[in-house]
């Protein structure tokens, strides 16, 4: 397409746009066959000027400038054209939805708009007009929506019905403010994370909505709500933060997000929860692997081990070079209604799609291909993202010279941008630099500022690309030649998490037994990723010792167990778990619980009891010594009498047996077992007569 037929289209957009009211509408078959160009599957239409259908053509024209043309492009200008006026015809057919409601009626609030920029972790505050209607028209689990209108802030004109539809949500029950700006911010987060997927040519691109939060300054306790575009279309809950998947008419492309979040964040966060039209989400949820951020909605690592459960990797996952997360066989089995459904959605792959964290990938905004909803998504605004005379957002670049407070304490830029309030004026708000601009070629300029933004997103977040599966996980631990190994590893504590929820009969039917085997399998698997409660839980079951995790089951006492029972404390020992040491130390001392191919060695055996008493006293967690499990003034005699003896490859030292002697009497005493220490102090007396004789 040459560049006047661009300028040609992009003139009729804006006539379509001029000419129906300033509301979001949604076109395009999310659906449609896969062979259609990836520009036009989906688009949507919202007010103002800074609209997709702009940006898309923003973003050709640029790339006719760079002749970068994407050869996913139609061939020939007739198929482009066709489809773009298909788009601008049904924009311009397509009523209100929310006429019938009469909201131009309604009172007009003044209200202060709190906006959230993710990549800068900047929040921004303006002034906004608002006219809500008074009864809910919908609520879910938690909260209830409103019908809203909002003019722009660039409007010049007071036309109410033309205003652009929004909905504004509130809890039902009260919440700490604090909630609503936290809100915000996951879904910002998450939005951001949209981008980072779109960037690896999926074959269908995702959006998560703009949204803010608004003060309602007029009336009594100026009350919060969150603020988003109404969407027209079906909605519908494709995945939950506790793991459902819808499983009628199911779809590839959410599951195929959630899992690209886990992978391509390194395991800190997995973004689930995900519900919408099409594929532009909205309330997406979070979880992370502290689980601490992102409100009681995030379930941390058990969230993750949630999602899956119910995850069978679809094609897309597999085109994107996603690792399948491991499963137990009995797991895999249960799944198989889910993969059966999965060869009847209409996803089709284009054979283009970059792999998870491909070095292909780049970060600029004109040269990430494709881009459909990039612009959209943009963290800096839904609607008006350029300063005016009564607004204070942050600056194109992200980066305010002014800092206020938030309500949550963070910083909110408060830098008003004359260029930027003339390029309004000029009718560009569109989040790009007006083209009359002086500094040099406006689109260098665009792109200069993006990479700016995107280059500071990168060097601030974690996009390193880890695999789902054990056995990678495994090779990087291995790496790791002169760090602590472990507790280093999320996929360990996911995996222990599944234990967990085995165990508490989360994944069965009510009265039915809980799958045994599958757990032992993700507790092996824990221990594979040097999680040290599963590698002492696996040693104590192997070994008949008490345990616990699993305390219930118990495996068969064999001597291939025994080995892997004791190979497995002897790992905890090293990893500086005390009791195994103390277990490791006993098996070399009295040779129980030793496999056949090791024997006892009290040399070795000494080596674990003083590892285990250079322990700090509060290891444990008792406030002293003596309410240890096992108390220095037993271990010290023991090693003690060992000396005192000698054998198995430790040389008597009557010596050394007595001074162990007098600090085992000592530590007895600190202990309040004055008889036990006297007995100690007299068994010091004759370990050092041996020593005169």
């Amino acid at each position: 397409m040459s560049e006047e037929e661009l300028m040609f289209t992009m003139e009729e957009v804006g006539s379509a746009q001029r000419d129906r009211p300033q509301r979001t509408i949604t076109f395009g078959d999310t659906n449609a066959s896969d062979d259609e160009d990836e520009d036009f599957y989906m688009c949507s239409i919202t007010d103002d000027l800074n609209s997709p259908t702009r940006e898309v053509c923003e973003y050709l024209k640029s790339r006719v400038h760079n002749k970068q043309l994407s050869n996913s492009l139609p061939k020939n200008a007739f198929a482009h054209r066709t489809k773009w006026k298909r788009a601008i015809e049904k924009a311009r057919s397509m009523p209100d939805p929310w006429a019938e409601f009469h909201l131009e009626e309604v009172q007009k609030e003044p209200c202060i708009r709190y906006r959230y920029n993710a990549i800068t972790s900047e929040w921004a505050q303006d002034t906004v007009y608002i006219k809500m209607s008074g009864q809910p028209f919908g609520r879910g689990a938690m909260r209830e929506c409103y019908r809203t209108k909002k003019l722009s802030n660039f409007s010049h004109s007071n036309n109410w019905k033309s205003a652009s539809n929004y909905v504004a949500k509130r809890y039902m029950e009260p919440v700490d403010r604090d909630v609503y700006f936290e809100d915000v911010r996951l879904q910002m987060e998450a939005k951001l994370w949209g981008e980072e997927y779109n960037r690896h040519r999926p074959p269908k691109q995702v959006d998560i909505m703009q949204m803010c939060a608004i003060e309602m300054i007029q009336r009594p306790g100026k009350p919060l709500f969150h603020l988003e575009h109404y969407i027209e279309g079906k909605y519908i809950k494709y995945n939950s933060n506790s793991g459902f998947v819808r499983d009628d008419n199911i779809r590839l492309t959410p599951q195929a997000f959630s899992h690209f979040s886990f992978e391509r964040s390194a395991h800190q966060l997995i973004v689930v929860d995900i519900q919408g039209v099409g594929d532009i989400y909205t309330d997406p949820q979070i979880h992370t692997s502290l689980g601490t951020d992102f409100g009681d909605g995030n379930l941390g690592v058990r969230g993750m081990a949630l999602f899956f459960h119910s995850h069978l990797c679809n094609s897309i996952c597999k085109s994107m070079g996603l690792s399948a997360f491991d499963l137990a066989p009995q797991e895999k089995s249960q799944l198989d209604c889910t993969n059966k459904l999965l060869q009847s959605a209409q996803t089709v792959l284009r054979g283009y799609e970059e792999i998870c964290g491909s070095p292909r990938v780049r970060t600029s905004s004109f040269n990430r291909a494709p881009l459909l909803l990039s612009r959209l998504s943009e963290t800096s605004s839904a609607d008006d993202n350029m300063s005016d005379a009564e607004s204070t957002p942050y600056s194109p670049d992200g980066i305010g010279s002014m800092d206020t407070r938030s309500p949550l304490g963070w910083s909110i830029s408060n830098e008003s941008n004359d260029a930027d309030h003339q390029d309004s004026e000029n009718g560009g708000d569109s989040g790009y630099p007006s083209e009359k601009r002086s500094d040099g070629d406006p689109a260098d300029h665009a792109e200069r500022l993006t990479d700016e933004k995107w280059s500071f997103y990168h060097s601030s977040r974690s996009h390193i690309h880890r695999p789902s599966c054990v056995a990678v996980e495994v090779d990087r631990l291995n790496s790791l030649v002169q760090e602590r190994k472990i507790g280093k590893s999320i996929l360990g504590k996911v995996h222990l998490a599944m234990v967990r929820y085995h165990e508490a009969g989360r994944f069965c039917e009510k009265d039915q037994p809980w799958d045994e085997h599958s757990a032992i399998y993700h507790l092996e698997r824990a221990a594979m990723c040097e999680e040290l409660e599963a590698i002492v839980a696996l040693g104590q079951c192997y070994l008949q010792l008490p345990h616990h995790i699993l305390p219930e089951i118990e495996l068969e006492d064999s001597e291939e167990n025994r080995k892997k029972g004791f190979s497995y404390l002897l790992q905890a020992a090293e990893a500086g778990d005390r009791p195994s040491m103390i277990l490791v130390a006993r098996a070399l001392d009295n040779g129980l619980n030793l496999p056949p191919s090791r024997k006892q060695d009290w040399k070795e055996a000494i080596h674990w009891y003083d590892c285990a008493l250079n322990m700090t006293d509060y290891d444990e967690g008792g406030e002293f010594d003596g309410m240890q499990n096992e108390p220095r003034y037993l271990l010290l005699a023991r090693e003690a009498e060992m000396y005192q003896e000698g054998g198995f490859g430790l040389d008597a030292d009557p010596q050394r047996a007595g001074d162990l002697f007098t600090e085992a009497a000592d530590a007895a005493m600190e202990a309040m077992k004055g008889r036990l220490a006297n007995q100690y102090y007299m068994k010091a007396e004759e370990a050092w007569a041996l020593v005169e004789e």
